[in-house]
């Protein structure tokens, strides 16, 4: 029940920046101030939890931060090292607090943050895009994963670079949070298919994707040797176990859909940032798709890190494809769904029975 309050309080904060932020007379202080509101209540949350997922692990592992900084650097040079992450950890314990509740608020920061910053930026409606971050698992994935989410958070920081087509500052981010968590590779891939949303070379991305997925037991070798490059041993019957739920990847392929339907329109309507954002959203969708064929640990998170583009760009294309009264009908459907999506999520992680979370104020 926790994160339907929270879910609550970040769509009402939402709707109230949204508001004043249509009000020519409100001062730019104004707006700060609410966002900030809202990103101290996610981080908060984040801050106040002792479990869920990785969260017991992470904090055994904050908790024993070497004393010596020459310590993260011992062994052999790899690059699944993570050693900015190890950094940034020693810096916190050694030198702000060794509370690990102080290091997870600082933590999410990082990922929270820039996504507030570019849904209040680029989204075109903030407050559905704030909910479907709630709801669809992006901040989910960010309490669930602390690594992979931080280096989500940095690439982020990074994307008006790569809106700005300037490709050697965005490559920059990426190779920062490559060291805080090395799927962050995925990254390197935006710039090079392009920026309009069907071009050629995103349709043979996407093909190849398939081809990989429906054929992933033949390419099984090839994908554990490149596993392994990223510091991660996995063999081949692990690689292909398991499947993500069906259900998921069907919630991850609208924008897919919706952009397929729309694609003359999006093509002709809609502005290049908004072609980014789609664009993004499709490369979640794909490797969503490619997560039904294989171990769902393993490829089930990787949509995570494209979740950006889902929650800004959702608002776009239903407005792309539809017009009128008939937007505003999807749009609540979309939002009736996506919400019954949410409480099944939180029901599978057992919410609804006891506190999955350990929150220590509650």
């Amino acid at each position: 029940m926790s994160y339907l309050i929270l879910t609550g309080l970040v769509v009402l904060i939402s709707f109230f920046y949204e508001y004043i932020r249509g009000i020519e007379q409100t001062k730019k202080s104004v707006k700060i101030i609410v966002l900030a509101l809202l990103c101290l209540v996610l981080c908060g949350f984040a801050g106040l939890r002792t479990k869920y997922n990785d969260t017991g692990n992470y904090i055994l592992s904050f908790l024993e931060t070497p004393r010596q900084i020459s310590t993260i650097f011992k062994g052999e040079f790899s690059l699944g090292g993570v050693y900015l992450f190890e950094l940034w950890n020693y810096v916190i314990f050694h030198f702000i607090s060794s509370n690990p509740n102080v290091w997870l608020f600082l933590c999410s920061m990082v990922f929270v943050l820039p996504t507030v910053y570019l849904i209040a930026k680029y989204a075109k409606g903030f407050t559905l895009s704030m909910f479907l971050l709630m709801i669809v698992g992006g901040y989910l994935f960010s309490l669930a994963g602390l690594k992979q989410a931080m280096a989500t958070g940095i690439v982020m920081m990074g994307i008006p670079a790569l809106i700005n087509k300037k490709y050697f500052k965005y490559y920059i981010f990426c190779f920062i949070a490559m060291s805080f968590h090395t799927y962050s590779l995925i990254y390197l891939i935006l710039p090079l298919i392009g920026r309009e949303v069907f071009n050629k070379r995103t349709i043979i991305f996407c093909v190849a994707m398939l081809i990989l997925g429906v054929g992933l037991s033949f390419f099984a070798d090839t994908v554990s040797s490149l596993v392994e490059i990223l510091g991660k041993d996995v063999d081949e019957e692990t690689i292909t176990s398991g499947s993500v739920n069906i259900l998921r990847a069907l919630v991850y392929a609208v924008p897919f859909v919706l952009a397929v339907l729309g694609r003359n329109k999006i093509k002709e309507g809609c502005t290049e940032v908004d072609k980014r954002f789609i664009k993004i959203a499709l490369m979640s969708s794909v490797f969503m798709i490619l997560a039904i064929f294989g171990n769902p640990i393993l490829f089930g998170r990787v949509p995570h890190y494209f979740g950006i583009g889902v929650v800004v760009s959702l608002p776009i294309l239903i407005d792309g494809v539809f017009k009128g009264k008939d937007a505003r009908v999807v749009t609540v459907i979309a939002i009736v769904l996506y919400f019954g999506f949410g409480l099944y999520q939180l029901y599978n992680d057992g919410a609804f029975m006891k506190d999955i979370f350990g929150l220590l104020w509650f």
